[in-house]
Order: structure tokens, then C-alpha cells, then sequence
């Protein structure tokens, strides 16, 4: 008897064998449906393909389509993980406690609403994409400030829903029958002898796979980094890109984007209770009419001047001012740009609009000051501001172009600048596949290849260039390209801590070493050439952990072309920021009494006796000002003098009527762009 187990502990055991098999039975259902979900979303896709197959490229390889397909998986993965979240953690939590009837209802309900919500999002996203040529964003919302009876009409007429809800209604209970009768090899296979160990050991191991396995699902991803947006634009054609997101997943974003652009409170969070124009008055210091251009128009004076054949504005990826300071000459990190300062003009007191890329090019390219408010999914749905690089380039004949070494689907760049005007928007699949897969896009010196090699003489073109290259994870093979640097020189011992290892300090001598090269092949080739460098922000990286708030601040502005800057002083300190470039490239270059709106100033002017510095006195960023001798640091109301330690305090200063500027000059950035040009409009 002692050798037998009892009854009751018999029993037990049954039960609890029985609870495993239910267990796993219940965990196979859920990942077939997870798989139907997959698979019914990559149908879609093939189907989204089929449907605008005109507009694929005719240079599309047979190799974008099967990447476009796999990458989409990922992000449909992500999608039919979420519909299973709670079916999984139900199945966790109350097998052991035997409530299978709970679990079966949970799986049902939630895998049935996935079923359901992926045809209606799959089939509402094709009459959207005749519409609006791309899957659900934020202009989908747009239709709350719209005539609601209109956008109804409209929908009804054109789009018939009707047929729509009938096909999502079909599709919907064809896939559901197809899944309930699928579920009967789930259960055949919970009797696998390999699922039903009889260790708790290996139970436990079979449990941890199926937490790991399924993380893995709901991330779109086993890497560091789950399936997000940036990663949507991974070959050189535009519809194959627009379809690697499957629609609920743009639907997302696009409630995420909608929410961070209207979750403020309006102009009354720059500006409080006054009015607009007020606003206008303070900033511009002058009292005009209710437009806002009237305060924005700008008139060049400049009898002299002559438009260069080719101008290229390049945006450096994380280029700071501190590695062309003089104390840190001797890092040998920025010899070409130093060069270009000493033979052109060099700004050394200079802020970058944001303390992100998309923050600072935005504003240098739309000419809107950043406010803390991402425009790239708005500006791209209306019509160019007329304070944008490319509506006044166009102006004076230029062909505009940007080239970006990165993604075009990165914070919808591409989208926001062919709105803007610009006559050309490349992407780095478009330049060079195989090393568009690296992280953040190609080198930098395939990227400027890519520019040298389309550009040529006879027209006059405007091209901006963001690089990419000094980004983490750093993986250039700066030894290749000759970088000399092997330890940290005698004089700057002391300041270094390691903050910053070789490789880092590397990628910014890369930089500066593919702009030299480039330029110099630009110069023999087109003499008549004109080069504006500026860096998007800080790099967010120094020798040591303690910069001054200048050298954690400041980004370098120099402008230099051996035709058209005239000798004198290289280095001018008057206050500027990203909004200034335009300004002051339109001062040196546009024909006198050219017209121009712009919310910056130019930062020197031509006389009789040459180039002069302006007479302009406050550089503004988002969270900083410039002045002729301080920086300030507006959220912490910290002022320091610029070349001094953080430890020491400069003169004080008045400050609180240049922050009250700096506000109206945001609120009326902010109304330009979500309320347009009347000031007193509502």
C-alpha cells in the first residue's frame, strides 16, 4: 500500500496533467490565430501591391518586393501580438487555476476584434491611399476641423461605403470560419509527447519559451529595438515603402502624431492672453497691419551681389562648435572646415533651432522657428510657407533639392519637404543600396558622391545635404580614410575623462574629412559654387563630462566660396541662429530690392567697403539665447558669458525682455503654421 499513491493523490495527479494539456492546447489556438493574423495582414499587403502596381518604380527590382514583404512582417507580427496580449496572460494566469472557459471566451472575443479591425483598417486604407497617396496619417484627423456633413457627403458618393462594410463583413466570416476549422491541428498537437513533460523543470523551460517567443511577437522584434516607424523605408520605392506598415499600425501613429501636434494649449502657451499682433509688435518691434507678412517681409540691399551657379547647404549630423574652438585645435578634428572659415566667414556665436535633428532642420528648411511642436506631419499636407528655402530659391530660378543620407519615412522628412516646394527629395536607398541598411543611412562620402554625380552645369540648383555618419553605434572605418588621431595630445590630458572614446572623436574628423573632399571636387568642377555648413544640434558628447554651457550649446555657421565671399574679418560674432541662414544667404546672392519673407535677419550685409556684420544682437534656439557675450539658458534662467567655465558668473544681465520675445516669436511661428497669415483670423 505504501508503494501505491492514494486515490486522492492519484487524481491530483490527473488533474494537474489534464490542466497542462488544456494548457498547451489553448497556447497552440492562440498561435495559430496569431499566424492567421499575420498571414491575413501580409495578404493584404500583397493585395495593397497588386492594387497600385502602377505605381511602382520601373527601376523596383524583384529583390525590394520580397524585402518590402519580409520587413512588413515584422510590424504585422507586432500587430497580431496585440490582439493576442490578453488571451496570452489569461491562458497564464488561470490555466494552473483550471478557468479554461474564461480563457477560451477571452481568445475568441479578442482574436475575433483583430480579425475584424485588420480587414476594416486593410480595406479602408485603399480608398484613403486614392486620396491622399499613403496609409492613414495625421490628415486623417484633419476631417474634425472640416465641414463634418461635407467630409460624410463626400465619403458617401465617392467611396462607397456600403460595398466597403458589406466586403469587411464577408472577408471578416470567411477568415473566421477558415480559423475555427484550422484550430482542430491545434489540438492534435497539445498530445505531442514533448509538450507534456512530466518534469517541472522542463514545463518551466516550455513556459519561459512561450513568454520569450511570444515577447518576441508583440515587439515585431528579438533585437534591442522593436519594429518602429523608422524602419518602414528600407528599399528605393516609394508605394513598396508606404506598405511595409500595415494600416493599423500607420493608424497608430498617426493618433500619435495628432496627439503630440494638438496637446497644448494653442498660442496661448507662448504668448498667454495677448493677442497676435501684439505678439508681432514686440518681436519685430514695429507696428504694421493684421498680416503677418507685412512684419515678416524682408528687402535686400545688395547692388553687388551676383547668384552663384550651385549653392549647397549641409546640415552636419550632431556637429557641435566645440571641435573648431581653438583650445581643441590640436584633436586635428575639423582642419577642412577650419579652413573654409579662415577663407570664408566663420559665426561663432551661433545656436541650432532644437536640440534635435528634426527640430532644427525643420525650421531651417520651412524658415518656422521650432516651438517644441514637431511640424513634419503637418507642414507636409499644406501648401509651402512662404518663409521656406525652396518657395523662395524658386523665386530666383533655382532647381531646389535635398538629399538626405537616411531614411525618407524618418519623422515623414521626405513627405514635409516635397510639400514644402523642394524639386527633388533623396533618400539613401535611392543612392546606395547596400549601405542604405546601416542604422541611420549611408557614409557620408557616398552621400556627396551622390550629390557630385548629379550635379551639373547649366542650371542653377539649390541642394541641401544632411549627413548621418557621427551617430551611434559609430561603425565607419575612420582608419581607412586616414584618420591620424592615436592619443589624446599632451595640452588636453587633463581636460579629457574618457567621456569620449577614439572612435567617436574619429567620426567627427570623418565628417570633416568628407566635406573637404567633397568640396574640393565641387570647386574644380563648378567654380562658381557657393557652401553654407551648419550643424542640426549638439552632439550630446564632449572630452569631458564638464562643458561650459557654450560648448554644450553652440553649432558652427560658416559660409565660404573662393568667388563670392569677399576678404574680411573670418570670423564675425554676431548673434545667430538656424533661422538667420536663409536671410543671409538670400542678403549676399538676391538682387537689390528682392522681396522675401523671412522670421530671422541676416547676419551681415554687403557695403561699399565689403562684407560687415549686421546689426543683429539675439541668436534664439528652442531652450537658448545668444548674445554678443552671453548664453542663456532660458528654462533654467541660467546666464553665462561665453568662454567662461559654468563655475564662474559672468555680469549680470537683463533678460526677461528678450524671453518675452523669444515667446512672441514662438507663438508666432506656431500660429503661421496651424493658423496662417491674418493675425486677427480666429
Amino acid at each position: 500500500r505504501g508503494c501505491c499513491p492514494s486515490g486522492q493523490a492519484l487524481r491530483k495527479r490527473v488533474r494537474v496533467i489534464g490542466n497542462w494539456r488544456r494548457f498547451i492546447e489553448e497556447f497552440l489556438v492562440q498561435a495559430l490565430s496569431w499566424l492567421f493574423l499575420v498571414l491575413l495582414q501580409c495578404i493584404f499587403r500583397v493585395s495593397m501591391i497588386l492594387w497600385f502596381y502602377k505605381k511602382i518604380s520601373p527601376t523596383t527590382m524583384f529583390n525590394d518586393i520580397v524585402l518590402a514583404l519580409s520587413h512588413g512582417l515584422r510590424f504585422d507580427s507586432k500587430i497580431a501580438g496585440l490582439f493576442l496580449l490578453f488571451p496570452f496572460l489569461f491562458n497564464l494566469i488561470l490555466g494552473p487555476l483550471n478557468r479554461f472557459s474564461i480563457v477560451v471566451r477571452v481568445g475568441s472575443f479578442f482574436t475575433g476584434l483583430g480579425i475584424v479591425l485588420i480587414c476594416a483598417a486593410s480595406i479602408a486604407t485603399i480608398p484613403y491611399f486614392e486620396e491622399f497617396d499613403d496609409q492613414f496619417n495625421f490628415f486623417l484627423f484633419e476631417g474634425l476641423y472640416d465641414d463634418g456633413s461635407a467630409v460624410l457627403r463626400t465619403v458617401w458618393v465617392d467611396h462607397h461605403p456600403i460595398m466597403h462594410i458589406m466586403a469587411i463583413v464577408a472577408l471578416s466570416m470567411i477568415t473566421w470560419y477558415t480559423l475555427k476549422r484550422s484550430r482542430t491541428y491545434a489540438h492534435g498537437l497539445s498530445n505531442i509527447r514533448f509538450l507534456s513533460p512530466n518534469s517541472v523543470l522542463m514545463r518551466s523551460i516550455i513556459i519561459l519559451t512561450m513568454i520569450v517567443g511570444f515577447s518576441g511577437a508583440v515587439r515585431g522584434s528579438f533585437k534591442s529595438r522593436p519594429a518602429i516607424r523608422k524602419w518602414s523605408e528600407i528599399t528605393g520605392d516609394d508605394l513598396l515603402n508606404k506598405t511595409i506598415m500595415n494600416p493599423l499600425t500607420h493608424f497608430q501613429y498617426a493618433i500619435k502624431d495628432f496627439n503630440r501636434i494638438n496637446g497644448k494649449s494653442g498660442i496661448t502657451q507662448f504668448i498667454g492672453r495677448s493677442s497676435p499682433r501684439a505678439a508681432a509688435e514686440n518681436y519685430f518691434g514695429v507696428t504694421k497691419d493684421s498680416l503677418l507678412s507685412s512684419y515678416l517681409r524682408q528687402t535686400v540691399s545688395g547692388t553687388g551681389n551676383r547668384m552663384p551657379e550651385h549653392i549647397f547647404l549641409i546640415i552636419m549630423e550632431s556637429y557641435d562648435m566645440w571641435p573648431l574652438l581653438p583650445e581643441y585645435r590640436s584633436l586635428g578634428l575639423g582642419e577642412n572646415l577650419r579652413q573654409f572659415g579662415r577663407r570664408g566667414i566663420f559665426f561663432d556665436r551661433f545656436l541650432p533651432s532644437g536640440a534635435s535633428t528634426m527640430a532644427s532642420v525643420s525650421a531651417i528648411l520651412t524658415g518656422a522657428p521650432y516651438t517644441g511642436v514637431n511640424i513634419s506631419r503637418v507642414a507636409s499636407e499644406r501648401e509651402p510657407l512662404p518663409t521656406s528655402i525652396p518657395y523662395i530659391f524658386e523665386r530666383l530660378g533655382y532647381t531646389t533639392r535635398l538629399f538626405y543620407g537616411g531614411f525618407l519615412s524618418w519623422q515623414n522628412i521626405g513627405n514635409l519637404f516635397q510639400g514644402q516646394g523642394f524639386d527633388n527629395v533623396f533618400g539613401s536607398p535611392q543612392m546606395e543600396k547596400k549601405n542604405s541598411t546601416r542604422v541611420w543611412g549611408i557614409d557620408d562620402d557616398l552621400l556627396f558622391s551622390f550629390v557630385e554625380e548629379r550635379t551639373l552645369p547649366g542650371t542653377r540648383t539649390l541642394n541641401v545635404i544632411l549627413t548621418t555618419s557621427y551617430h551611434p553605434p559609430y561603425n565607419i572605418d575612420v582608419e581607412k580614410f586616414g584618420f591620424p588621431l592615436k592619443d589624446i595630445p599632451p595640452e588636453l590630458v587633463s581636460k579629457f575623462d574618457g567621456s569620449m572614446n577614439m572612435e567617436q572623436l574619429g567620426h567627427i574628423w570623418y565628417s570633416d574629412w568628407a566635406i573637404g573632399d567633397f568640396v574640393r571636387k565641387i570647386e574644380e568642377r563648378h567654380p562658381e559654387s557657393l557652401f553654407i555648413f551648419t550643424g542640426d544640434h549638439y552632439g550630446r558628447r564632449f572630452i569631458n563630462s564638464r562643458p561650459t554651457l557654450y560648448e554644450r550649446s553652440a553649432v558652427p555657421l560658416i559660409i565660404y566660396g573662393e568667388n563670392f565671399i569677399t576678404p574680411g574679418p573670418s570670423s564675425i560674432s554676431t548673434p545667430g541662429s538656424h533661422i538667420d541662414i536663409t536671410p543671409t544667404i538670400i542678403s549676399l546672392i538676391a538682387p537689390d530690392r528682392f522681396e522675401y519673407q523671412s522670421f530671422g535677419g541676416p547676419l551681415l550685409q554687403r557695403t561699399g567697403s565689403g562684407l560687415v556684420a549686421s546689426e543683429k544682437r539675439i541668436g534664439f534656439g528652442y531652450n537658448r539665447m545668444i548674445l554678443n557675450e552671453h548664453i542663456v539658458d532660458v528654462d533654467k534662467r541660467v546666464i553665462k558669458g561665453i568662454g567662461l567655465s559654468d563655475g564662474k558668473e559672468p555680469h549680470s544681465i537683463m533678460i526677461q525682455d528678450i524671453i518675452g520675445q523669444q515667446r512672441s516669436l514662438f507663438g508666432l511661428s506656431w500660429w503661421r503654421i496651424f493658423r496662417g497669415n491674418d493675425l486677427q483670423g480666429p
